[in-house]
């Protein structure tokens, strides 16, 4: 599975790659990045067929755990997926330590 570190999201172009944040609504709403797509966790099974296979998807999580599964079933439909090491908790870490 091909994956990246959180401190690459900011980096992302969201009309070239599809973000996919697998995150609750309820922490979607409070931080999430422009352009990104929410389908949370629980959702999944449902929301896959938002996304399009025409661009590469990004899967961001919480710790990086979730988005790695969600990111190895998208691969096995056919999808050219990235997992997002650590999350969001890293890239607040991330964040945390360019602010120093």
């Amino acid at each position: 599975m091909k994956s990246i570190e959180a401190a690459e999201i900011a980096a992302l172009d969201t009309n070239k790659v599809t973000l996919l944040d697998i995150r609750s609504k309820e922490e979607y709403e409070l931080n999430s990045f422009s352009g990104s797509v929410n389908v949370p966790f629980d959702e999944i099974s449902t929301g896959l067929s938002k996304l399009p296979k025409d661009k590469p998807v990004y899967v961001l999580c919480r710790t990086g755990d979730l988005s790695a599964e969600v990111a190895e079933i998208l691969e096995d439909r056919g999808y050219d997926v990235y997992n997002i090491e650590g999350g969001y908790a890293a890239y607040t870490v991330y964040l945390a330590g360019k602010t120093v």
